[in-house]
């Protein structure tokens, strides 16, 4: 804890207490017991293997607004435009350095698969695919110009792409900085505009950071010039996919100003989040959540990867807000919501917990429960409509659920290891249990978040 603010810890601890003894909906008791329980996730490939018998996450990305057909259409065929020199196939004759010619043909593939994906796509995908299509753009200006730079005057080229990265870096700063809260002011609309301006936001500041990263110098060879100008290509391609979905955005019912609102919602975020009074993470931290005398490495290790995200989303919503990005800010508080009470329910478990080993069935049981979590947050009747519509907390769920994905993907790996090995699924069942615990507390995350926002 900072300061001597002695209330606001009781606050805190006395409300962790309350979880610890109160059953947690969906919640059981955590098999976790003493020192020996990591090494008691060592198992053959197989066993890991069977963790994932149940079925796989399911994950459904919200879209806030569809792009015209046409829009979608331009971008890929700015794929098709730049990858019209590159000759297919490329043969050793054409490109004799053969990993030249393998990254050349490994990014050209890799813009005409998301170009393929685009094109196929239809009704709320669109939005996802019109989106992705900076990455194809990306891809394809890095094997044109890593095929375009062997023979290429080098002086000129750095020359102009200075100049280049100079003209978009301005681009993406004068969108960031007249970007307007603006929106339906229904439920619905204030769900939605949350959702848009954050993912506005994100890609705009991502952009931004591959920019401030920027180099390129004569002296760099042609993959590192591709990869140079790839970075420019996303970064335009960013301001030109916003500056049409903000053109459909805006094109909606007689949309109002919403900052004000945005403002209030994330300042009563933040005061909310310091009355929880959750501690820093110092040396001191497991005393000031009750569990100094906790003597478990693993178990520790579990709580603290679990409190991370909470102190993370209150520096988070401090810093948007400082920053003027509010809709980053909210989601920021959303996540908040979310990881506040999921380590409660961490923490009570561990407290409540049985003295025994973990077994392979552990494992596959906190994936299940995490999975059934997932159900019943998309079946949830919450103010504002259902947690599947456009929203942030939509836009979580399968943010988690992308997330339990990549655990199983993990575990995939453990499983395809040689037969006679031994591998471990310690820090997938942390993860498993992390994701089940923040699965469970959506629900109430949403509800509490949605109290403010639709006030």
């Amino acid at each position: 804890m900072i300061g001597n603010d002695r209330q606001t810890r009781r606050r805190f601890l006395a409300g962790l207490g309350t979880v610890a003894s109160v059953a947690v909906a969906g919640c059981s008791t955590l098999p976790w017991g003493d020192d020996g329980t990591a090494t008691s996730l060592r198992m053959s490939p197989a066993e890991a293997g069977s963790v994932l018998t149940d079925n796989e996450p399911t994950v459904e990305w919200p879209a806030p607004v569809r792009p015209a057909k046409s829009a979608l259409e331009t971008e890929l065929e700015r794929v098709d435009a730049l990858l019209a020199d590159v000759p297919d196939p490329l043969r050793p004759d054409d490109v004799p350095n053969g990993v030249v010619r393998e990254t050349i043909v490994e990014k050209r593939d890799e813009a005409m698969t998301i170009r393929a994906d685009g094109a196929d796509a239809m009704g709320a995908a669109q939005y996802h695919a019109f989106r992705e299509t900076r990455d194809a753009r990306e891809a394809a200006r890095h094997a044109a110009t890593t095929w375009h730079a062997i023979d290429a005057d080098r002086k000129s080229l750095v020359a102009d792409l200075h100049d280049e990265r100079d003209a978009v870096d301005t681009a993406v700063t004068d969108r960031h900085e007249a970007l307007e809260y603006r929106g339906t002011d229904t439920a619905d609309g204030r769900l939605r505009a949350c959702l848009y301006y954050f993912q506005h936001e994100t890609d705009l500041a991502n952009a931004a950071r591959s920019l401030d990263r920027w180099s390129v110098a004569e002296a760099d060879d042609v993959l590192e010039l591709g990869e140079s100008v790839g970075t420019l290509e996303f970064a335009t391609a960013t301001t030109t996919v916003w500056e049409h979905l903000d053109a459909q955005w805006l094109a909606d019912d007689e949309p109002v100003a919403l900052e004000s609102t945005f403002e209030t919602v994330l300042e009563r975020s933040i005061e909310a989040a310091d009355e929880a009074g959750f501690p820093a993470q110092d040396d001191d931290w497991f005393e000031a959540i009750g569990l100094g005398d906790l003597d478990d490495q693993y178990l520790e290790f579990v709580l603290w990867r679990a409190g991370q995200p909470v102190e993370d989303a209150q520096n988070g919503m401090k810093e948007a807000l400082r920053e003027g990005d509010l809709a980053t800010g909210l989601s920021t508080a959303l996540e908040f919501e979310v990881a506040y009470r999921g380590f409660q329910t961490v923490r009570g478990r561990i407290t409540d917990g049985d003295v025994r080993d973990l077994s392979v069935e552990d494992v596959r049981a906190e994936r299940r429960e995490a999975l059934v979590a997932a159900q019943q947050a998309r079946k949830a009747e919450l103010e504002g409509g259902s947690l599947t519509e456009p929203s942030l907390g939509a836009y979580i769920l399968a943010e988690t659920l992308r997330s339990l994905a990549w655990v199983d993907d993990s575990v995939r790996r453990a499983a395809d290891r040689e037969p006679e090995t031994t591998v471990s699924l310690t820090s997938q069942y942390r993860d498993y249990v992390r994701y089940r615990s923040h699965l469970e507390a959506l629900p109430a995350a949403v509800e509490a978040f949605r109290a403010r926002l639709l006030e």
